[in-house]
């Protein structure tokens, strides 16, 4: 049988691999992304335990089985890593903007040659 958790991890070094080997700024965005994804359903699979019930209580019989009772917390962490996750994100496509429009690409070893250069030119900036 397959594990989930398993296909987390495969996609988080596939994304790991992708990051190191993109030369494009876009695909370092979308393979961080690709990681970020990878690491929240690592930890969803990781807490999902079957025959557990949400913790809203309708029986009071299983109050005192811990066991079959669903712990919210890795939810609300996980929630809590999307949103933080989106607003990272929008940071970096804003720093990508910034950076497109002043040197007209998105290729990492074009910007460093550009920033060098221009560091060249007026080295008090």
């Amino acid at each position: 049988m397959f594990n989930l958790d398993y296909f987390a991890v495969v996609m988080f070094f596939l994304g790991l691999f992708g990051l190191i080997t993109a030369r494009n700024a876009i695909k370092t965005i979308i393979f961080t992304l690709i990681m970020q994804t990878a690491v929240i359903m690592f930890w969803l699979f990781l807490s999902a335990r079957t025959g557990t019930t949400p913790p809203i209580i309708y029986d009071p019989a299983i109050l005192y089985d811990t066991a079959a009772i669903a712990d919210p917390t890795p939810q609300a962490l996980m929630l809590t890593a999307i949103i933080i996750g989106i607003s990272v994100s929008a940071i970096k496509i804003t720093m990508l903007n910034y950076l497109f429009r002043r040197y007209q690409t998105a290729d990492w070893d074009l910007m460093h040659k550009l920033v060098a250069e221009e560091e060249r030119q007026n080295p008090y900036t």
